[in-house]
């Protein structure tokens, strides 16, 4: 998930940490909170990691994505339990690719790439992520919440429109056929996008 903002936005200040760990803060965050309204289910808890300030390392967070899934993968085979997790970062500048992108998109020779450049798990095309990016991780076990690709990105796109238009009076909306949530009179202005990956037996969404 990515949210295109304002280098100086702020979001409220929570413990930042760098690895997950079992102590991580529990909390009841307007975003997690409206994920989970739309199931119609008692709320869940969610290790939520804020490092909006920092900018890390693609690679680095990918890394750490990958251990939170392998850790609990155990878990879900013993039908156990467990916390959803939510980070957020920005990250230096990077391009990724997904499975099947083709370089012809890339403007530059990728022997001479102006920043790193890493082919992905997810779908879609090229992304380019950097400073002024809010990018939201959220990792969960869609048993607890609904099976389904399309409802999880269209419940994503329903908390941002919801977040712009209570906290910042923006009005944003959905364009037909498209993902993602656009802002603007002719909806030109792609405010928010979605990149996800269906993953350890459609049980996991991660970036």
């Amino acid at each position: 998930m990515i949210i295109f903002v304002n280098p100086n936005f702020s979001l409220s200040p929570l413990s930042l940490t760098r690895s997950p760990s079992k102590t991580a803060d529990k909390i009841d965050s307007s975003i997690i909170s409206s994920i989970i309204s739309m199931t119609h289910k008692p709320r869940r808890r969610c290790d939520y990691y804020d490092l909006h300030k920092e900018l890390i390392p693609y690679v680095e967070a990918w890394t750490w994505q990958k251990a939170i899934v392998k850790e609990r993968k155990p878990l879900i085979e013993k039908q156990e339990d467990f916390s959803d997790t939510l980070i957020i970062l920005q990250h230096q500048p990077v391009y990724t690719l997904g499975t099947g992108s083709s370089e012809e998109y890339l403007n530059f020779d990728v022997k001479n790439a102006p920043f790193d450049l890493y082919r992905t798990e997810r779908g879609g095309e090229v992304t380019y992520h950097g400073p002024g990016q809010l990018v939201m991780y959220p990792i969960i076990n869609l048993r607890y919440h609904k099976m389904d690709l399309h409802w999880y990105l269209r419940a994503l796109e329903e908390v941002v429109i919801r977040v712009l238009s209570a906290t910042f009076s923006i009005d944003a909306s959905r364009v037909d056929g498209l993902t993602g949530v656009w802002v603007g009179m002719s909806c030109n202005t792609l405010f928010f996008k979605t990149e996800s990956v269906i993953s350890l037996f459609f049980l996991f969404v991660y970036h």
